[in-house]
């Protein structure tokens, strides 16, 4: 099977043209990348879209994708890999239904596959190992490299067939119809607010082992983590690392010298969040404490 060549979709024109190019397709692929690693609210920042006869790539932050999802949603069949996490994506951002919705990774966890992820299924049946080297990119940054877009197309190019094999092996095991409920309940998963537990602090590993004192600075750094993230609109743990969050409970630095010997208290940590970090030991009692 040949490599992708994938189609950047970052206008109005290509969208019209994608919609009315897969609108005769009676099954598409489908996947989503968001930016859950580099953003405090993440979004949905590219959409690839495979069919027969070709790969695309949607650029949402660059055009309004609404027209796109007047086809998908319209009754044919999306094919998802692991679709849970994108189904709740689209439907958040975009209100997108898919109601013949096909995941493979439920389907051949059905049929007792060894190896559940896409590159294992893929190199399983295709014999070609897909690459993992822009797994964690951050995909809302722009312009996106000719490595990343290609890297994105993989995820719905073999699909498609994938699918093919799976649902022949759904029929020969008489598992179809067993398998076509379980697809119906993924369809179905509703997106999850985000909701902020205050008393969140209390399940990081080691601070059940904290004092009083230590406990009600950990809750303050927690408190305070949260809205820096919020400010900043990046995830509380690049903010501060949760096991630097413990340490600094347990050790109660007063100073910024004293702060910056902590693990995992770097120069950019210092920067972004440092005082909020002294003023939490302070104001949770930590002025009797070394430092």
């Amino acid at each position: 099977m040949a490599e992708p060549r994938p189609q950047l979709v970052a206008d109005a024109r290509a969208l019209a043209a994608l919609a009315d190019s897969i609108r005769a397709d009676p099954v598409v692929a489908v996947d989503t990348e968001s930016n859950s690693f580099h953003a405090y609210r993440e979004r949905v920042c590219l959409i690839q879209l495979s069919t027969r006869g070709g790969d695309w790539i949607v650029d949402p932050l660059s055009v309004d994708v609404r027209p796109l999802g007047a086809v998908l949603c319209d009754g044919r069949e999306t094919v998802l890999h692991g679709a849970d996490y994108d189904v709740r994506c689209l439907k958040r951002e975009y209100g997108w239904r898919l109601p013949r919705l096909f995941d493979t990774m439920a389907a051949a966890r059905r049929l007792g596959a060894p190896g559940l992820g896409l590159s294992a299924l893929v190199e399983a049946h295709f014999g070609v190992r897909l690459s993992k080297a822009h797994q964690r990119s951050d995909w809302g940054h722009r312009p996106l490299t000719g490595e990343q877009l290609a890297y994105a197309a993989l995820d719905t190019h073999y699909l498609l067939p994938l699918r093919d094999r799976l649902v022949a092996d759904l029929a020969a095991r008489g598992a179809a119809e067993e398998a076509r409920k379980e697809f119906d309940r993924i369809a179905a998963v509703e997106p999850r607010e985000r909701v902020f537990d205050a008393e969140g602090y209390r399940r990081l590993p080691g601070a059940r082992a904290l004092d009083a004192e230590g406990r009600a600075v950990l809750r303050a750094l927690w408190v305070a983590r949260e809205e820096r993230a919020r400010a900043l609109d990046r995830p509380p743990f690049k903010v501060l690392p949760e096991p630097a969050m413990v340490d600094i409970a347990r050790l109660r630095p007063r100073t910024s010298d004293a702060l910056a010997r902590i693990r995992g208290v770097t120069p950019s940590v210092l920067r972004r969040i440092g005082p909020a970090i002294l003023d939490a030991v302070a104001a949770a009692g930590g002025a009797g404490a070394a430092g």
